[in-house]
């Protein structure tokens, strides 16, 4: 029960914040009913369509996860950006400095240095909040800007081709190809990974409901002097979530580059990191919450794509728009939800006993 409220409550937060981005649409305008047709048949209008919003969606899984690892423990994680940078130069380092692995060591290897990487990113950030007392949001934030300079450094003077005009790096070992699912559209980009992602978030959800070390977290988070007089160490529990938060970001960068570029190019990340905490918040940290949210803003992402060509004033930044309503109205619901306890409330129950008393005279 609680699950379908929290369902229907996410689902009305979603049509808000796409109603108010439709009202400025209106404001520029341009017709809300031709934009919405548009974002509709570019995401869901057929199999390559859908395809690709999966394939946008799929660094979205791995982010909002990652955020809303974070979350669980109260902390707040603004730097998957750059911990995705981070895991996926990692990635691309390996696959041009080891070409030659088999396949079945590759892929596997590859996952493990980017979320490895991605961690220790992550980690950094929690071990200055335990040791030196600064807040998890600056130090990520700081952190995403030296992620920016390292990952620009070795795209374009480590690991630069110099045959192409492009910012981009040499081409990684083909076994650390992933394959493409075909059965979708051959031509899609969408690949394996999106299997991964999905298992990622099965662990999620199991680690939090099943398991102590969930527990643990979650108590971290939550009543942290309960957890210290129970004994468990406040500053292991945040050091470590943030290095799994970490490893999570730094996993959504092998989509992209193992199964599509299959090189870095400048950049790779594409915001990825910061739309997983709008991911988050309308996932409500829920492991399968996430996934529906990333699904969404992938077909946002992607449906957007057609604005430029069939709109007059309108572009693909429109997704940013709605993203951003959407987080808005998350942000606002605790006063919307206050404001209808104390204000909205006590007068529809005065009216209806009104016109109760009313009605028995």
């Amino acid at each position: 029960m609680k699950f379908f409220i929290s369902l229907l409550s996410s689902l009305f937060i979603l049509s808000l914040g796409i109603l108010l981005a439709l009202t400025l649409v209106a404001f520029i305008g341009e017709s809300p009913l031709l934009v919405l047709k548009i974002l509709i048949s570019g995401s869901l209008g057929g199999t390559r369509e859908i395809a690709n919003s999966l394939f946008y969606a799929t660094p979205f899984i791995f982010t909002g996860l990652s955020v809303a690892w974070a979350f669980q423990v109260g902390l707040f994680n603004v730097g998957a950006e750059g911990q995705m940078l981070m895991g996926g130069i990692a990635v691309t380092s390996l696959g041009i400095l080891l070409p030659d692995l088999s396949p079945v060591v590759a892929i596997p290897l590859a996952f493990f240095v980017a979320f490895l990487i991605g961690g220790l990113w992550g980690a950094i950030a929690g071990w200055v909040k335990v040791a030196r007392g600064a807040h998890e949001v600056l130090v990520t934030i700081l952190l995403n800007f030296v992620a920016f300079g390292a990952s620009s450094f070795f795209i374009l003077n480590v690991f630069r081709n110099p045959e192409s005009q492009n910012p981009e790096t040499f081409e990684i070992g083909p076994h650390y190809f992933l394959s493409s699912l075909s059965f979708f559209d051959p031509s899609s980009p969408l690949n394996q990974m999106i299997y991964v992602a999905i298992f990622c978030a099965l662990v999620f959800s199991m680690v939090f409901r099943k398991t102590i070390l969930g527990f643990y977290q979650r108590m971290s988070g939550a009543a942290p002097g309960v957890a210290l007089r129970s004994g468990i160490f406040i500053d292991r529990q945040i050091i470590f979530a943030m290095f799994i938060s970490g490893g999570l970001a730094g996993l959504a960068s092998c989509g992209t580059i193992m199964g599509y570029a299959h090189k870095a190019r400048e950049g790779f990340a594409n915001g990825a990191g910061f739309i997983g905490i709008a991911v988050a918040l309308l996932g409500r940290n829920r492991a399968s919450g996430v996934v529906l949210s990333a699904i969404l803003f992938g077909a946002l992402a992607k449906g957007s794509l057609d604005l430029d060509l069939d709109t007059q004033f309108v572009t693909r930044d429109l997704a940013l728009v709605i993203q951003a309503c959407i987080v808005i109205v998350v942000a606002s619901q605790p006063g919307i939800e206050l404001f209808y306890r104390n204000v909205l409330q006590p007068r529809l129950l005065a009216k209806y006993f009104t016109k109760y008393a009313e009605s028995k005279k």
